[in-house]
């Protein structure tokens, strides 16, 4: 991806992503040195600040700093201390008020991340335009934004629970990033490999845009 390549670098980023999963910061840390990491619920901060205080039942990321170490070559590189260096604080966010993380008022960042979030919090086009636009409203004019999606998806099962996803799909996410003033510079759809009766998604799309208007 862009951001791997060097050719984006920048002071600030803010993660928005499901769930406690921090494997998608193991890189874009080294391009940007603060990040802030947002969450929609209390359960996962708890889990991303157990990780980060090294506790004991925090989940174990191994796998993922020793792929990273080895698609970059260096086996001594100590990937989790450098992200957790990275990591400014934890927000908790609510996309019912203006400002996502009141009452925190935060500057524009020069990156965003987003996994797996919006198709899952949202019901319909409308919410997840809505969605998009209080994420965005957070990315400086030249920034760039990082979007890690599951595509013609309806539900995914944690335990006994099923949860619901707005189905869409890459025209649609296409359409809405050039709505938004967003240009394209990189994208990747990956078709899913997983026969499953947990979820039906049928795609997972990353793409790498900047944004061209304020």
């Amino acid at each position: 991806m862009q951001i791997a390549s060097g050719n984006f670098k920048g002071k600030r980023l803010y993660d928005f992503s499901t769930s406690c999963i921090i494997h998608q910061l193991m890189i874009a840390h080294e391009f940007y040195p603060e990040i802030t990491i947002m969450k929609i619920d209390e359960a996962s901060i708890k889990e991303v600040d157990k990780w980060l205080q090294s506790d004991p039942g925090a989940f174990d990321w191994t796998y993922a700093y020793n792929y990273v170490k080895q698609i970059k070559g260096n086996s001594d590189l100590n990937v989790e201390e450098n992200l957790k260096k990275s990591i400014k604080q934890t927000l908790r966010i609510d996309f019912y008020k203006d400002n996502l993380t009141d009452p925190v008022v935060l500057e524009q960042a020069d990156c965003i991340v987003t996994g797996w979030l919006s198709e899952v919090i949202c019901k319909d086009k409308n919410e997840y335009i809505k969605c998009f636009q209080k994420i965005t409203k957070l990315l400086k004019p030249g920034g760039l934004l990082i979007l890690m999606e599951c595509l013609n998806g309806t539900f995914f099962d944690v335990g006994k629970e099923k949860y619901r996803i707005f189905k869409h799909d890459e025209r649609f996410l296409r359409d809405n990033l050039a709505n938004e003033g967003f240009k394209i510079v990189f994208c990747k759809v990956l078709d899913s490999k997983i026969v499953s009766p947990l979820t039906d998604y049928e795609q997972m799309i990353f793409v790498a845009a900047v944004k061209e208007t304020s």
